[in-house]
């Protein structure tokens, strides 16, 4: 019976946080969020830490936006710094519901044994190859921080993994936001 009650609480929050995307999704535009953060006036940067949280834990913007728009309000050292705190949060949140919820399921759905070969590969030096992903332009990030949680990868080998790969990118699209640094030419090789 605990098992059933496990997965129907673990389904049950799932489905709320679709839902909330879902239906945040069409309402989610740049002038709304602008508003909202300016809007907020003093609670702006607090605001902006809660929409990089909220991003990564519910997805209804887009992951790139958060960083841009910090920049853009912030400056480039104010907001790497807001983005950073968020960013830092939302992951290890994301990681931390991944390990509590998901990691007892996963042991019942695929067995320790696969688990343990999941955790192996992340093992050793091994948890440079997350910060490596992390690094990547489109990679699903935010499912990985839930992930990495499910498979009971440790705390340290994670925190790293996110301040070397996920906070760097970032901290990129908070200078292009701040006119720092232009993302195309970065891409193309030119300064």
């Amino acid at each position: 019976m605990s098992r059933w009650r496990h997965v129907l609480i673990v389904l049950a929050v799932l489905a709320l946080l679709v839902g909330i995307a879902v239906l945040a999704a069409p309402h989610v535009t740049r002038s709304r969020l602008e508003g909202l953060v300016r809007g907020a006036g003093a609670w702006g940067p607090l605001a902006v830490i809660g929409l990089q949280i909220a991003q990564i834990l519910i997805a209804p913007i887009p992951g790139v936006f958060v960083p841009i728009l910090a920049g853009v309000l912030y400056g480039p050292v104010a907001g790497v710094v807001i983005i950073i705190v968020g960013t830092v949060l939302g992951s290890g949140i994301a990681f931390a519901i991944g390990r509590r919820a998901g990691l007892p399921l996963i042991r019942r759905w695929i067995g320790d044994r696969n688990v343990e070969k999941a955790q192996n590969l992340v093992g050793g030096r091994r948890w440079l190859a997350l910060a490596l992903i992390f690094l990547l332009p489109f990679t699903p990030s935010d499912a990985i921080c839930f992930v990495a949680g499910m498979i009971g990868m440790k705390t340290g080998r994670f925190a790293p993994a996110v301040l070397l790969g996920r906070v760097p990118k970032d901290v990129a699209l908070v200078l292009a936001g701040a006119g720092l640094l232009r993302l195309g030419n970065l891409v193309s090789g030119h300064p």
